[in-house]
């Protein structure tokens, strides 16, 4: 269900002159490139949580403070570059998971139980990247994870509707209040912790679907 209806947005580059090469770690001398502090940073908020520092990352990295800001940013190039390699695990796990739909209905269902298994897995980081950014940077940030699974839902609805007659425009729309549904679901799901998978996928895609699926007469629900 992946689709063209969002453009990727633009994120934070790391603030790093022109032809430095990235530091080496303290403990071994072994270069510290972007995707080995990246890697770093996941770790540590797996362990530790959604407070840790940014020096608590270098350390964690086994690099000096400077390091890490030439080869990732600031703290908020960070989050930025976590929900960025968040969202395509996310994004991919759940396209395998939609491949093997039966149906329409199927597709959503699942897509739903792949978002909610992905958060829970990465609880931390999804906290993490969903809420580790204040003031001018936060909209983005929070919009970051919905395009992704927004370009999951929009080709869907277009092409659901389009068959039935019914109006494709409202896909981008539709998507991104699914989206929202979607996660903040998620977020209480994650606060309470033991609501069960299964009976909460049923009830959000039971809701989700209600504003697609077709009438008795075989109309589309909405136009």
């Amino acid at each position: 269900m992946k689709g063209a209806n969002s453009q990727p947005r633009r994120k934070p580059q790391a603030a790093r002159s022109p032809g430095r090469p990235p530091g080496r770690t303290l403990r071994d001398g072994v270069l510290a490139d972007r995707e080995t502090l990246l890697t770093a940073a996941e770790r540590l908020i797996r362990k530790a949580g959604t407070g840790v520092s940014l020096e608590a990352i270098a350390i964690e990295a086994g690099v000096t403070k400077p390091i890490l800001y030439r080869g990732v940013g600031d703290r908020q190039a960070l989050v930025y570059a976590l929900a960025e390699r968040l969202a395509q695990r996310m994004a991919g796990d759940v396209e395998r998971k939609v491949a093997a739909a039966s149906s329409t209905e199927d597709a959503l269902r699942r897509l739903v139980a792949g978002y909610l298994d992905g958060a829970r897995a990465e609880r931390n980081l999804y906290l993490y990247v969903t809420a580790g950014v204040t003031g001018d940077g936060q909209l983005e940030q929070s919009l970051l994870l919905a395009d992704r699974t927004a370009e999951q839902f929009a080709e869907g609805i277009a092409s659901f509707r389009a068959a039935h007659g019914a109006d494709p425009g409202v896909a981008t729309v539709w998507s991104i209040g699914l989206v929202g549904a979607l996660h903040y679901v998620t977020l209480w799901w994650l606060r309470e912790e033991t609501a069960d998978l299964t009976v909460v996928t049923e009830q959000l895609t039971a809701l989700l679907w209600a504003g697609m699926k077709l009438d008795e007469n075989g109309s589309p629900g909405a136009s």
